[in-house]
């Protein structure tokens, strides 16, 4: 009796530890390309930097709504994910850390959210991000840094395609949405690129791809977990997050 379940045991045994290899070799895993060698190092907290209310118009006549943080030339311009509002920059500490550093941050509330005006059409981001482009560059500003958080991403790389951008960085940025970056954008973007997303993350897969099809310099992190754009900040992979950013932004569009 005990001669034949020793057999059936270890048959068992064995697919069970097959399975279990199989379902560990489909879990989406933290995926890092190389990155520069960190130049500065954020504050481990937020610096007290206030920001200004500005207001800029579009092309199409709707008054948008940012709050500007710091001085200088060199503009980091964020945009927001869908149902937020600029608000979720202040939240994730981004524009003030830059702003000490010495970037001009501009977060901006897309039509029809926060302190814009208008009503939220998503078919036209692109044209309320290059109204904040606009505003930068009668502010001075001889560069500029596009930061957009999922369809703030998006429409970052819809810009990124045909206007000369300094550098991009997009978290959890969706391909498909009514403003629709194509694998053609993608490839026309000549400027340095920072993919940024969760392992489980509903976009992870257009992230990905998004940095597969791009041309360099460019560089990729999946991080664990499945949190969503800026909520990434609020994870405990949210200080290398931070410095992820930090380094690549100094790296590649330094202050002098």
């Amino acid at each position: 009796m005990l001669k034949s379940i020793r057999p059936l045991f270890l048959c068992t045994l064995l697919i069970m530890l097959a399975a279990c290899a199989s379902q560990e070799a489909t879990q989406p895993v933290a995926t890092s390309t190389p990155t520069p060698t960190p130049g500065v190092t954020p504050t481990a907290t937020i610096p007290a930097i206030s920001s200004t209310l500005v207001h800029f118009k579009t092309a199409d006549n709707v008054n948008l709504a940012g709050s500007l943080y710091g001085n200088g030339k060199v503009f980091v311009i964020c945009s927001h994910e869908l149902r937020t509002t600029k608000e979720i920059w202040k939240d994730s500490g981004m524009p003030q850390r830059l702003a000490a550093l010495g970037y001009h941050v501009l977060a901006y509330d897309f039509r029809g959210n926060g302190d814009s005006g208008g009503t939220s059409d998503l078919t036209v981001l692109d044209i309320d991000l290059k109204a904040a482009i606009a505003f930068a560059q009668k502010q001075g500003a001889t560069k500029i840094i596009l930061l957009g958080s999922s369809m703030g991403g998006t429409a970052s790389l819809k810009v990124a395609a045909k206007t000369n951008v300094a550098a991009i960085i997009t978290l959890s940025s969706p391909e498909t949405f009514p403003t629709n970056v194509t694998d053609e954008d993608v490839k026309a973007i000549s400027a340095p690129k920072l993919f940024i997303n969760s392992a489980y993350d509903t976009y992870t897969s257009d992230t990905t791809h998004m940095h597969d099809i791009a041309s360099p310099p460019k560089e990729l992190h999946i991080y664990p977990g499945n949190q969503h754009g800026t909520a990434i900040f609020g994870t405990e992979s949210g200080a290398d997050l931070t410095q992820r950013i930090f380094t690549f932004i100094t790296h590649y569009v330094p202050l002098s």
